[in-house]
């Protein structure tokens, strides 16, 4: 995948399959240390052992319309190649969590790509999953989640056009404010 945004996507559409209520996804660019994260936990149907040992090969996926699954050795791939890394850990039951990490100024690193209109995707296509979202950048962040927002907005749906205009405002703005501290 050309693009982060695209990695985080995969991972998270992993989690709504897998049947997860929560999806916490994480960034975090720290340029003082020079590496940039994101992780993502969930508390899905979780990832058997046997399965969770091979997860990193191609020819290991739990589709039965095609026989790879490319998502997470594609991930895995990109943190190696920029000198980091990509651990998964999962429990049957409890859920799953991944983290990645990778070097910030690395030459190999791909670029965030669109992260707004990803999350306004995964926020409004999965209403009944509580999505937050977390934004670091150096000590600077900020934090949404659909939970907090169905609360506020009462009855009116994510997928209203003014909701998905406001979050799309809402998280540029937000990203460019931590950005520019």
């Amino acid at each position: 995948m050309k693009e982060l945004s695209m990695h985080i996507l995969d991972i998270a559409t992993n989690s709504v399959r897998a049947g997860a209520s929560q999806i916490l996804i994480t960034i975090a660019e720290d340029i003082h240390n020079n590496e940039f994260r994101f992780d993502i936990e969930d508390n899905g149907k979780g990832i058997p052992e046997d399965i969770l040992s091979t997860i990193k090969n191609p020819f290991t996926t739990s589709r039965t319309l095609r026989k790879v699954g490319l998502g997470i050795p594609l991930l895995d791939e990109n943190c190696r190649l920029c000198d980091g890394f990509l651990e998964i850990t999962s429990s049957v039951g409890t859920g799953t969590k991944l983290k990645s990490m990778m070097v910030y100024n690395h030459i190999d690193r791909p670029p965030m790509g669109d992260i707004v209109n990803t999350m306004i995707g995964l926020m409004t296509s999965n209403e009944n999953i509580d999505i937050c979202y977390r934004h670091y950048y150096n000590d600077h962040n900020f934090e949404i989640s659909t939970k907090a927002l169905q609360e506020e907005l009462e009855d009116v749906p994510l997928t209203s056009i003014s909701v998905i205009q406001w979050l799309r405002e809402f998280l540029a703005e937000s990203i460019e404010e931590i950005r520019a501290q």
